[in-house]
């Protein structure tokens, strides 16, 4: 046996590698190819509904509430071609709270006002 280092280079053959020289290259290989944790994509893929009657069961309101609302403060979450209706859920959502702040802090506003 002799002491002396072997360089491995793409042309080495692998029955001229030992054991641990085997197993530091795939190591090495693998390290490279291995996606990290911070750049998966960790967002979860798109929610839709389909039409009106999505929007009506999604927030639980009456056909011609959901119809409003579609044309109005939904506007922003919906995509339409033709008679296909998408609406986008999450965003729907959030657009949907924003909108209950707003109308929570006029009702406030109007009942201070009404009260002086």
């Amino acid at each position: 046996m002799s002491s002396k280092l072997y360089q491995i280079s793409d042309d080495t053959p692998i029955a001229m590698l030992t054991v641990g020289q085997l197993r530091s290259v795939l190591d090495s290989s693998l390290k490279e190819r291995t996606v990290k944790p911070e750049e998966t994509d960790t967002t979860a893929p798109k929610r839709y509904v389909h039409g009106i009657v999505g929007i009506k069961n999604l927030f639980n309101v009456s056909y011609p509430t959901a119809y409003k609302m579609k044309q109005t403060i939904l506007r922003p979450a919906i995509s339409q071609q033709g008679r296909v209706i998408l609406t986008d859920v999450d965003l729907a959502l959030k657009i949907f709270k924003e909108h209950e702040k707003v109308e929570s802090f006029k009702k406030i506003n109007e009942g201070m006002n009404g009260k002086r």
